[in-house]
């Protein structure tokens, strides 16, 4: 149950970052946000499938 609570939290967290990256490549805010919004969301998924495989591995 506890995963279920962290995924929900992280998907929330990920949309509000996606909102943020579009308002950065449209202009609205300084696009040096969306570069650190895209390098903190390939960070996430890298942590997030290593974190899948060591659990079907165990």
């Amino acid at each position: 149950m506890r995963r279920r609570t962290l995924y929900r939290a992280l998907l929330v967290l990920v949309l509000f970052l996606l909102f943020l990256y579009t308002l950065g490549v449209a202009g609205f805010i300084p696009f040096k946000v969306s570069y650190y919004i895209t390098l903190f969301l390939i960070l996430l998924f890298v942590l997030l499938r290593w974190e899948g495989r060591r659990r079907v591995l165990r």
